[in-house]
């Protein structure tokens, strides 16, 4: 491996050692400090390195390509407040599991606490969420000293993707000191010739320096699953929001092997694909909203598969069961039992466990099954006409959803959107993979998110999100890369913070309006013209889906703003809501 000093050749080392294992996606920001980091990888064509300006839009996007694509992904930033950036990111792969390298570049650590240009105490930057945090030496050239730096890699590896453990971000502190450009230092003696990889000499091409095994196999906690749901008569499956597609697969086809009803978050993995249709129940806010109907579907047991659902209404429910066993299946690192309502839980991966417990299993008294049908149909028959009429977010969210094509990716956006996706649009047989950021719920990195999903599947992405989501993350939109698939955001224009209206606090005004929905003015149309972004405002449903059928065939990215009124949509949505509640009600009663 040619280089002309150490740093350059320590950078390089630990980018290859990286590219061995796996990575392959890169966010870079700007910076002097993180250049020969930059260069490594920018020079390494097992690499897509995309710049950002922002770093915390970087530390999104790079979570954007590790939610869609199940990969980790890198992000480097220089030294300094450029590193705290980061942040918000790291938590939020901390909160969901997901992977990602962080590599912050740093000024030699004789000059902390002093007062060296741009240099901040950066060990232990990012508190506890970070799975393993390095601060590497400053570089050194022996074959010794690189063969620990690439053990060090396959450490980061190995925390960042799970081995044997739980998924998160990883902390690389990587100390430089000048010249941080690939130049010729004269005296800086290099192994050999400078060319030779002393540390991988005797070891198989390519192979990563170090292998580390592990694994957390669900197998053996499936006869117990299977026990439970022997002994229920009236069972029920509750999928949360999940980064393992595998885990909502193995719900669905566990919920139709037990003939058992299913309630799948939007973000689960078992909203939409095959079997959803059929297996997931529709419509569960309206179902669930009266003490009627929670009290003629009360289960006698709750399989609760990963973190607790989105829905208010849906959580509720499952609180105020207290005579009911509830299971909680997880293979994550936070305790998933908020409520204090678990009788039982079950440490191991959720996809495998399930698939154990289906061959143990029979089904249960279809009538179980068909009551929540009945209940869901009832509410149905008076939503559909008016998610198929009216104009109101659940509207939006509903025809978005109905869109979707095959094989697509999905950004829901949190606040309001992923609320109404999961309130208003059916489960659907259509395999599209929902992703969004439900560990820390933030609508910060959001657009982000939603471009490194789209850069990270190369695949057609639709985004919906509000318009203070936008406005919070506007710096996304001057990526300066080609997207390699078309992405549509759908912003909810509803000048302001929409969700505030469902609390309490909407009814003092001041300081409601003004200081917690913050309305605002700015032309959206503006935005997109300055980024240089299609923009098209979009009034009717069949606008709307005029409008998606068309940017699916194209590339780049594209904003259609949907407007609506905060407070007639509030109304509405409450409206339609509690009809369908009243008539499952009647179904149910009459059942």
């Amino acid at each position: 491996m040619s280089a002309p000093n150490r740093n350059t050749r320590w950078a390089r080392t630990l980018a290859d050692e990286l590219a061995r294992h796996g990575l392959i996606h890169v966010c870079a920001g700007s910076g002097s400090r993180s250049a020969p980091l930059v260069e490594a990888f920018v020079r390494d064509d097992r690499f897509y390195v995309h710049p950002h300006v922002d770093e915390r839009s970087a530390g999104f996007f790079a979570l954007g390509i590790a939610t869609s694509t199940g990969l980790p992904s890198g992000v480097v930033t220089t030294s300094g407040t450029a590193a705290a950036n980061l942040l918000p990111a790291v938590i939020e792969a901390s909160q969901t599991n997901l992977p990602l390298i962080v590599l912050t570049a740093d000024r030699p650590a004789i000059l902390r606490g002093l007062d060296a240009n741009q240099t901040i105490d950066q060990v232990g930057l990012y508190g506890g969420y970070p799975r393993l945090a390095i601060d590497l030496p400053l570089p050194r050239s022996g074959g010794t000293d690189l063969g620990h730096l690439r053990a060090s890699a396959a450490r980061v590896w190995a925390a960042a993707t799970g081995a044997g453990a739980v998924a998160g971000p990883v902390h690389v502190n990587v100390q430089f000191e000048k010249p941080l450009e690939p130049v010729e230092v004269a005296g800086d003696a290099l192994p050999e010739d400078g060319t030779r990889d002393v540390a991988t000499e005797g070891r198989e091409p390519g192979r990563p320096f170090t292998l580390i095994a592990g694994h957390r196999d669900g197998a053996a906690a499936g006869p117990a699953l299977a026990a439970s749901f022997t002994a229920a008569r009236r069972p029920l499956i509750v999928c949360g929001p999940s980064t393992d597609p595998r885990a909502g697969r193995a719900a669905l086809a566990f919920a139709e092997a037990t003939s058992a009803p299913l309630i799948a978050d939007p973000l689960s993995g078992a909203r939409f694909g095959p079997g959803a249709g059929r297996a997931a129940v529709a419509w569960t806010d309206a179902v669930l909203a009266t003490p009627e109907v929670q009290s003629a579907l009360r289960p006698d047991l709750v399989l609760r598969v990963g973190p607790a659902p989105t829905s208010a209404v849906v959580d509720g429910f499952l609180s105020a069961l207290d005579e009911t066993d509830h299971l909680v299946l997880d293979g994550g690192g936070r305790w998933k039992d908020h409520r204090a309502r678990a009788t039982g839980v079950v440490r191991a991966d959720p996809a495998t466990a399930l698939d154990s417990a289906r061959a143990g299993v029979s089904p249960v008294d279809p009538g179980w099954l068909e009551a929540w049908r009945t209940a869901a149909k009832a509410a149905g028959g008076v939503l559909s006409p008016i998610l198929a009429e009216d104009w109101f977010e659940g509207t939006i969210a509903a025809r978005v959803a109905a869109g979707l094509p095959e094989g697509s990716t999905f950004f829901i956006g949190n606040s309001m959107p992923i609320r109404d996706v999961d309130a208003f649009a059916e489960p659907s047989d259509v395999d599209v993979k929902a992703v969004g950021f439900r560990g820390a719920s933030g609508i910060d990195g959001n657009v982000s998110g939603a471009l490194g999903a789209c850069a990270g599947r190369g695949v057609p992405t639709t985004a919906l999100i509000g318009d203070l989501t936008l406005l919070h993350d506007v710096g996304a939109l001057l990526l300066a890369e080609v997207l390699p698939a078309s992405l549509q955001v759908i912003v909810v224009q509803n000048r302001g913070g929409g969700i505030f209206h469902m609390l309490p606090i909407r009814d003092f005004d001041p300081p409601f309006t003004r200081h917690i929905v913050m309305p605002h003015d700015v032309s959206l149309a503006a935005v997109a013209e300055a980024a240089e972004i299609p923009h098209r405002l979009i009034e009717s449903t069949e606008q709307l889906e005029a409008e998606l059928r068309a940017g699916q065939k194209s590339t780049g990215i594209r904003i259609l703003e949907a407007p609506v009124d905060r407070e007639q949509n509030w109304a509405r949505r409450r409206s339609a809501l509690a009809d369908a509640s009243r008539a499952a009600a009647r179904a149910i009663a009459t059942g």
